[in-house]
């Protein structure tokens, strides 16, 4: 079998749907300073992306692409991102995925796939060894995305991997999802850019192996990672997630991405009476539950048939769930009527009304062409009285308002900053404060974070003990720089969000874990010696990239770095600390306070984000970054363009 060495197949393939034109650029023109993943994602859209083009025009990318350890370590690493202008947030975004696809797209020869141009009818593109076929897909237009990847497998071989869009992307719906191999889906609209280029699939089989430039070494430090994970297993995600109820856990078993350990994961496949099955795990598991639960008073595959619906016709379940409250709001002030949406309304939590629901959104019918556009705009169309009602349920990337500053001071500068739900920096904080939350309601007899392990965390990570004291905005900064810096890099390596990075271990004496861990993996897989400050400084080199990225296409710096109102004016909810009613929060000197009814303070907010500009080198009062911040980074090309197009400070 043939190897590729170091992590890297060593090509990029790029594809121009308008021509027909096939070229590969050799990934070390990217990967020594952007290693791999949104790095390489972020220079390649930088380089080749007009900032003032539309989502939809044909110059836009779509950029799939993979990291080194990316089907190289066989634990917690097989994750793939997909970049590109989005049009649910009209700029540069991003989607990470899971499952086989990814690893199938090295293993075939390729780092990464970027897509340009528009065809002039349905294609999908044939990615093997010897190279790519566009082919024709009009037997494919119309089907779901899940009937799609079936009817490819079907011609091509069971072992194909297949990423595919549903009718919602065909049509361009703004939140249409790219769904892939074993149910993984990408967010953020970018399926809709996709529809956009008529790219129905892609299908991609790899026979050859991806293998590290030093297997002992990487082997050591498996061994040590899967020793000291205490990771999202499904008994933490019962606790802060109560109503997954049993019947339905019944139903499901592990599920494993490519070549990983499955260690501590919360992925799962559900599986019905009937046989059928398919993945159910974090969002798509739970946003139609309750509505379902309510309207057939007890458990049913309701949901799980709901979430399935959604992934075939290719709708992000993440942005279904707030439209769903908004819709019925609307609906009880007389704004929305069954006469007058064709929706069966009153039904809401049946079969009948999330078919209806999805079927109008994906084909754009009636009031689902309104719908498609997001909950947001779709409130701006309808007028002031349905604006009026997404309240503080639903942010501006158009998703519920998980894990915000009301409750985590330090997630208001992601929430703020991120040109999407930026899930991954949200998870360093939440994930271990939420352990603390669970040892300090329920007092288990084996204590799990307790305050003192939560400050020792806290100091190794986040830079200070002060960053877990959640009663005073000093620290905040200085943790979120840094947790941008890991998990910019930790996207570009890509390793997965479920399980990294370490931070508590119930295997080590103190209970902190490792974050060296993620550098030593890097420079075992690629041969390249990294430290930890070395691999932060590649995410602080990504991050600081897409900032200017985000700044040519309109960002406006400090401005822009805004949060939604209600942060300011409207008291913390329950689901903002989610499993954690009382919003308990780590305190001053290890006492316990409650954030509950609390709102983010104005005058504290803008100070943190002049702390956080100072520690960036941006202009305090602009948050435009300077040319030696830029430079500084290995970034003097980007410096060059930024300066004379007049964004820099």
């Amino acid at each position: 079998m043939e190897e590729f060495a170091n992590g890297y197949a060593g090509r990029i393939l790029t594809v121009d749907l308008s021509t027909g034109s096939v070229q590969e650029t050799p990934t070390e023109s990217y990967s020594p300073l952007f290693l791999g993943g949104r790095g390489i994602a972020a220079k390649i859209y930088w380089d080749q992306v007009p900032p003032d083009i539309s989502p939809f025009d044909p110059e836009n990318r779509l950029i799939f692409i993979t990291g080194p350890v990316t089907a190289t370590t066989g634990f917690c690493g097989s994750r793939w991102q997909v970049c590109g202008k989005s049009p649910l947030h009209d700029t540069f975004s991003y989607a990470n995925l899971g499952g086989n696809w990814g690893a199938q797209l090295k293993r075939a020869g390729y780092d990464g796939l970027v897509v340009s141009g528009q065809a002039e009818g349905p294609v999908y593109l044939w990615i093997t060894r010897d190279g790519v076929e566009i082919r024709r897909a009009d037997h494919l237009s119309g089907q779901g995305a899940i009937t799609c990847r079936e009817t490819l497998k079907g011609e091509l071989g069971k072992t194909v991997n297949v990423v595919a869009i549903g009718p919602a992307g065909e049509n361009r719906v703004a939140f249409a999802n790219l769904i892939a191999d074993k149910n993984a889906s990408g967010s953020g609209g970018l399926a809709a850019v996709m529809g956009a280029k008529n790219l129905k699939a892609i299908a991609v089989k790899g026979d050859r192996k991806v293998v590290p430039a030093d297997a002992k070494r990487l082997l050591a430090l498996k061994e040590r990672s899967l020793a000291i994970m205490s990771g999202l297993d499904e008994e933490f995600v019962s606790g802060v997630i109560p109503f997954r109820d049993s019947n339905t856990l019944e139903k499901t078993s592990r599920d494993v991405c490519y070549s990983c350990a499955g260690h501590k994961c919360i992925r799962r496949n559900y599986r019905m009476d009937s046989g059928q099955k398919g993945k159910f795990m974090c969002a798509s598991s739970y946003f139609y539950m309750v509505w379902a639960n309510i309207h057939y008073g007890e458990s049913t595959d309701v949901p799980f048939l709901a979430a399935q619906l959604c992934d075939d016709y290719g709708l992000d379940t993440h942005v279904m769930e707030p439209l769903l409250l908004w819709i019925v709001l609307c609906r009880d002030a007389g704004i929305l009527t069954e006469e007058e949406t064709g929706l069966p309304l009153s039904k809401l939590g049946s079969m009948e009304f999330i078919d209806a629901l999805v079927k109008k959104i994906s084909y754009r019918e009636g009031i689902g062409d309104i719908l498609a556009q997001g909950t947001q705009k779709a409130a701006k169309t309808l007028g002031r009285e349905a604006q009026n009602l997404t309240g503080d349920f639903i942010n501006r990337h158009d998703h519920r308002p998980f894990y915000g500053p009301r409750a985590y001071l330090t997630t208001g500068l992601f929430h703020a900053m991120e040109p999407r739900l930026a899930i991954q920096q949200l998870h360093e904080v939440v994930t271990v404060v939420m352990r603390w939350s669970l040892n300090e309601i329920h007092k288990p007899e084996k204590p799990g974070v307790t305050t003192p392990i939560l400050r020792a965390i806290a100091e190794r990570f986040w830079g200070s003990e002060l960053a877990a004291d959640f009663s005073t905005w000093e620290g905040k900064a200085l943790a979120a720089a840094k947790i941008q810096d890991r998990q910019h890099a930790k996207e570009s390596l890509i390793l997965c969000d479920f399980n990294w990075p370490i931070m508590y271990s119930e295997a080590t004496a103190d209970h902190v874990g490792d974050p060296t861990l993620e550098s030593q993996i890097c420079s075992a897989v690629t041969g390249t010696e990294v430290d930890e400050e070395g691999l932060y400084r590649i995410g602080a080199r990504v991050f600081n990239l897409q900032r200017a990225i985000l700044i040519r296409e309109g960002w406006q710096g400090r401005a822009g770095d805004a949060l939604d109102e209600y942060e300011f004016s409207s008291p913390a909810s329950q689901m903002e600390a989610l499993g954690n009613p009382e919003a308990l929060i780590p305190g001053k000197d290890g006492q316990t306070i409650s954030r509950q009814g609390l709102v983010v303070d104005r005058k504290q907010f803008e100070e943190m984000k002049d702390e956080f500009y100072s520690l960036r080198g941006w202009d305090m009062k602009t948050g435009l970054q300077k040319k030696t911040t830029l430079e500084a980074l290995d970034l003097a090309d980007v410096a060059g363009t930024m300066e004379a197009e007049g964004f820099l400070a």
